[in-house]
C-alpha cells in the first residue's frame, strides 16, 4: 500500500444516446425517487440524471448533446449505450499522478469541481473504463452533500437498495489490469478469483473478468433492503448487467 491509502467507490456512470429511454429504465430497475443533474456537465456538453442507491453511493446516466461530441463517436461503435465510468474517492491525488505518469497512463481529463481536483484517466489504458479519481477530504463527505438537488434527492431515494457492492470490469488481462489499478491508486494489491482478480474499494469491489466481445464495465452488483425476496433478481441499464444482491 502506499501513500494514498484508501479509496471509495462512489458513482458507476452509464453512457447513452438516448438519455430520456436509459433514465426511465434506471428509475424503473432501481424503483427510485428524484434525481438530480451536475450543473456542470451541461458545459461539456453531456445531460447528466444522477440519483442515490443508499446514503453513499450513486447511479449516473449520462448522454452526449451534440453529435459530434467524442462520447457520441464511442458509443456509435458498442451499440449506443454502456458502462462508461467509474467516480471514486481518494485522499490525495499527488501520489497518483505520479505514478500515472511512470506507468504511462494518459489522463484523459484533469478539472477542478466544487473545490476539489479531478483527473479521468484514459479507457483505452485502464481497460475500457473512464476512470475518475477525485481528491476529496472528508472521507465521509461527497460532492453532493451540498448540492440543494442532491440533498433532496438523498430524501427520497429508494427503498429497493441501499448500496452498490461490486463492479465487474471485462479486460484482455485481469490479472494485470487488477495490478495497475491497485498501483496507480495506492490501495491494497488485488486478491485472485476464480476467473480472474479483484480490489477493493473500501469494502466495495471492482471484479476484472475476461473479455469476450466487450470490454469496461459490464455488470453492477446492488445490495437490495428486501433480503427474503430481493437477492437474485436481475436488469439490464445501458447493455450492462444488473444484478441484485
Amino acid at each position: 500500500m502506499t501513500e494514498a491509502g484508501w479509496a471509495e467507490l462512489r458513482q458507476v456512470g452509464f453512457a447513452t444516446l438516448d438519455h430520456a429511454d436509459a433514465v426511465q429504465t434506471a428509475i424503473k430497475l432501481f424503483e427510485l425517487g428524484s434525481g438530480f443533474e451536475d450543473p456542470l456537465l451541461a458545459k461539456r456538453r453531456l445531460a447528466d440524471f444522477s440519483a442515490p442507491i443508499g446514503p453513499y453511493t450513486y447511479i449516473e446516466v449520462l448522454a452526449p448533446t451534440a453529435e459530434d461530441h467524442s462520447v457520441a463517436r464511442w458509443l456509435k461503435k458498442v451499440g449506443g449505450a454502456s458502462g462508461w465510468v467509474l467516480s471514486t474517492q481518494v485522499p490525495s491525488l499527488a501520489g497518483i499522478r505520479a505514478r500515472v505518469a511512470e506507468h504511462g497512463v494518459r489522463i484523459a481529463i484533469e478539472s477542478h469541481a466544487y473545490g476539489h481536483d479531478i483527473i479521468q484517466l484514459h479507457p483505452q489504458d485502464v481497460g475500457g473504463v473512464l476512470l475518475e479519481l477525485d481528491e476529496f477530504l472528508p472521507r465521509t463527505g461527497w460532492f453532493w452533500d451540498e448540492l440543494p438537488a442532491a440533498i433532496a434527492a438523498q430524501a427520497s431515494r429508494t427503498s429497493k437498495a441501499d448500496d452498490i457492492v461490486a463492479v465487474d470490469v471485462a479486460v484482455d488481462d485481469p490479472p494485470a489490469m487488477a495490478s495497475l489499478w491497485a498501483t496507480l491508486i495506492g490501495i491494497d494489491a488485488p486478491v485472485a478469483t476464480r476467473d480472474g482478480a479483484a480490489i477493493s474499494f473500501s469494502g466495495r469491489t471492482v471484479r476484472f473478468v475476461p473479455s469476450t466481445d466487450r470490454h469496461g464495465i459490464v455488470a453492477v452488483d446492488v445490495h437490495v433492503t428486501d433480503r427474503d425476496g430481493g437477492p437474485g433478481q436481475s436488469g439490464e441499464l445501458c447493455n450492462t448487467l444488473i444484478r441484485f444482491v
